[in-house]
């Protein structure tokens, strides 16, 4: 298989679909509903602060000549802005069909046998809310009456009118009282058709296209049908997990606005945060796990099925009357589960067999779990028979796919006359091309920092969830050891992930084979800019720290994340680990040899200064940042003049290893002595080297021809980074949503600090 080939014709397809202005709109509109929709309550109480409303004013016209209620109805409405309290000597004459719609009519009047009698006239439309609270009004006088005419206590009134206590029992779990399960199904099963429709209509849509245009047999020409047909389904099974991935970012963002109102709740009354602790429950998390299998390996298959149908399809209106068959058979199948499967009855031996089928154990599986009617043996038969089912039906339909293909002869088009071709000049076709390749750049970028904040939240909020259960089960070693190994591993994936993503984009690099006195020479120049660094790195520490303080921004952040409440040998070699080994080894990965490589044909300033914003901002806090930041600036320095990541490896563990040695030995005197002194011995060799490498380049520009050569060197017009087209890599909308991400969880991250 052309491995080569079927992975470019993924990556075009992704990023032509990424790129349509309509799935930018769709997704801006996903981001914007989420938001609101999650934060409606914070929302409103902003604008009520700000004294914002939508509401219009409501009217209450009393009738109440005895004066029963009518002071207690201003009371219950004297603090709403909205709503306006009358009283009248006669409503009748405002009964009529033309009653305004935010208007109440209230009759009261004594009752000998009912205490009460009173008449609440509106229109259909009016808010429930305020008769409720009206009737809550004549609830309570009535009561007031009956305990005074009755001679009974307020509190033994309360207690007949009370509903008995009744101590509900359920022996069996078959039912499932677990609401948020309940609602993240409901969810999913949205969630299911929505990715089906779209995954079908658009490989309906593009065979149908490239079928009409005839450019599908000239890629025949290079690849078989079956690596076709499988990198088409496979990169719309990958467009789905973007999204996917996506929506996690709109949640995530929007848990984090909330949180940013609950952090303010002091000034905004009615602020509250989304909790989402409910959702990670094993049911719950084990639901979406197996749902996700299904529905991928399910979308794929049928993927498969829709590209053959769709090959058969004269026009584009036929492609899409061919998505038809497949969506209605899933609307078939779904109805079908909520007739056999239920919490209230066993599933029948019919339901198991056809849940183990292809494409309806998309829908029985899930289902059958939630209720506790599934069992390990059938969710593995049925995963068997759905990953079988997949080269199967892929060897089946290659034949009628390709016949489908060739055998039509499409109608000769009407020349269409009179349409003026516009040639780009040679200048403006490479501006083209290189903004283009500036946005891709921004796709990929974006996309792989949403991963990375994506995979570190919800690996943290894993660990959490199932900490309590892991370490009882671990008992030769303790909590504290357990966790941290667990936020070890969650910190390496959660890097390494997304830099797989980037690497699979970074420019091949024409490696020669060295001498042996060039890597002699190689090997020299890294050390010497390693030890020259060190020096620079406490300079940048110590003003940072000096301006922090000044300033007053400054957050103490191993004290606020308890990262040293640890104790024992193991929990401080994993601390070590943590902090100092891999962050050296996978940031820099991520950042130098990821984002640093691609960014770098946009030009080595450009690609240092972005490598550097992004990897300050991955540190979540504005001590940090700055720190961060410049010492980013530096490394890229570094990477560019030895074209090495060694270097920036051993100085980021440099740099990390000495702040977690001073802290974990800080009582140990003798230690840290010998330690502090070597650190100024190494600070000192440091500086002098730099002294000497500034010496010899001053002397270097004695003559007048080494002084245009520095000049040529420092030309901006030699250098490649050009600020407007250069900006094209941030205006790709995948960045724009990794940059809104980054700065809520920044904002929260720095509130609770």
């Amino acid at each position: 298989m052309k491995n080569s080939k079927i992975g470019a014709i993924i990556k075009n397809e992704i990023e032509k679909s990424i790129k349509n202005k309509w799935f930018v709109i769709l997704n801006l509109l996903l981001l914007v509903v989420t938001v609101v929709g999650l934060n409606f309550n914070n929302f409103k109480a902003l604008l009520k602060q700000n004294e914002v409303s939508f509401s219009n004013q409501m009217l209450i016209y009393v009738e109440d000549i005895d004066n029963i209620v009518y002071d207690d109805i201003v009371e219950i409405f004297k603090d709403s802005e909205e709503v306006t309290v009358e009283k009248m000597e006669s409503v009748d004459e405002l009964k009529t069909q033309d009653l305004n719609k935010d208007t109440i009519l209230l009759e009261v009047e004594e009752s000998k046998s009912d205490y009460i009698d009173a008449s609440i006239t509106t229109q259909e439309t009016i808010s429930s809310s305020y008769i409720q609270k009206i009737e809550e009004v004549l609830n309570a006088k009535k009561d007031e009456l009956v305990t005074k005419d009755e001679e009974i206590s307020y509190g033994k009134l309360e207690k007949i009118k009370e509903d008995v206590n009744v101590n509900r029992v359920i022996l069996s779990d078959s039912i499932n009282t677990d609401e948020t399960i309940s609602i993240v199904q409901l969810f999913s099963n949205y969630l299911i058709f929505f990715i089906l429709l779209l995954c079908l209509n658009k490989i309906a849509n593009t065979i149908s296209q490239e079928k009409m245009s005839k450019s599908i047999e000239y890629i025949l020409t290079s690849i078989n049908t079956k690596e076709y047909i499988i990198s088409k389904v496979l990169s719309m099974c990958l467009i789905v997990i973007l999204q996917f991935v996506f929506m996690l970012a709109y949640l995530l963002i929007a848990i984090m606005i909330s949180s940013l109102f609950t952090l303010n709740s002091v000034n905004i009354d009615g602020a509250n945060s989304i909790d989402i602790s409910g959702v990670f429950s094993l049911k719950t998390i084990g639901y979406m796990t197996i749902t996700f299998v299904f529905m991928c390996l399910t979308t794929f298959l049928q993927g498969v099925i829709q590209s053959v149908m769709s090959a058969k399809t004269t026009n584009i209106q036929e492609a899409g009357n061919a998505t038809i068959f497949l969506v209605t058979l899933n609307l078939v199948l779904y109805t079908v589960v909520t007739v056999l499967v239920s919490p209230l009855k066993s599933a029948s031996v019919i339901s198991y067999i056809i849940s183990v089928l292809p494409i309806a154990s998309m829908y029985f599986i899930p289902a059958m779990f939630v209720i506790g009617q599934a069992n390990i043996f059938q969710i593995i038969i049925s995963l068997i028979i759905l990953v079988a089912s997949i080269p199967l039906t892929l060897i089946l339909i290659q034949k009628p796919f390709k016949n489908a293909i060739l055998d039509y002869s499409a109608k000769k088009d009407k020349k269409i006359e009179g349409i003026e071709k516009i040639i780009a000049t040679r200048e403006y076709q490479e501006r083209m091309i290189d903004r283009k390749e500036s946005s891709k750049k921004g796709l990929i970028l974006g996309f792989a920092v949403i991963l990375l904040i994506i995979l570190q939240v919800i690996g943290g909020l894993i660990v959490t969830t199932f900490m309590t259960p892991i370490s009882q089960k671990i008992t030769f070693m303790s909590q504290g050891s357990i966790y941290l190994i667990l936020m070890c591993v969650v910190f390496a994936l959660s890097i390494y992930l997304p830099y797989l993503i980037l690497r699979a984009y970074l420019p091949k690099e024409n490696k020669k084979e060295e001498t042996r006195e060039e890597k002699k020479k190689s090997l020299i120049k890294s050390i010497k800019y390693i030890i020259v660094s060190i020096p620079i790195i406490s300079v940048i520490q110590m003003i940072c720290s000096f301006a922090i303080d000044k300033i007053g921004i400054g957050a103490d952040v191993t004290d606020a994340l308890g990262l040293f409440n640890y104790s024992g040998k193991l929990a401080t070699i994993l601390l070590f680990m943590q902090i100092a080994i891999l962050p050296a080894i996978f940031e820099e990965l991520f950042i130098r040899k990821g984002v640093f490589g691609i960014l770098r044909g946009k030009g080595p300033i450009f690609a240092c200064i972005v490598s550097a914003l992004i990897f300050a901002t991955i540190h979540m806090n504005i001590s940090q940042f700055i720190f961060a930041f410049l010492v980013g600036i530096l490394f890229g320095i570094v990477r560019e003049k030895t074209g090495k990541l060694y270097p920036t490896m051993i100085l980021h563990f440099v740099n990390n290893g000495f702040a977690v040695i001073q802290i974990l030995f800080y009582d140990h005197m003798t230690f840290m002595q010998i330690f502090t002194y070597g650190i100024i011995a190494l600070n000192a060799i440091g500086f002098c080297i730099l002294i000497y490498m500034l010496y010899k380049k001053v002397m270097e520009l004695k003559d007048k021809e080494s002084i245009q050569k520095l000049k040529e060197e420092l030309d901006y017009r030699r250098i490649k980074i050009n600020i407007t087209e250069n900006l094209f890599v941030f205006k790709d909308y995948t960045f724009f949503v990794a940059v809104i991400l980054s700065a809520t969880i920044f904002t929260v991250v720095e509130k609770m600090l």
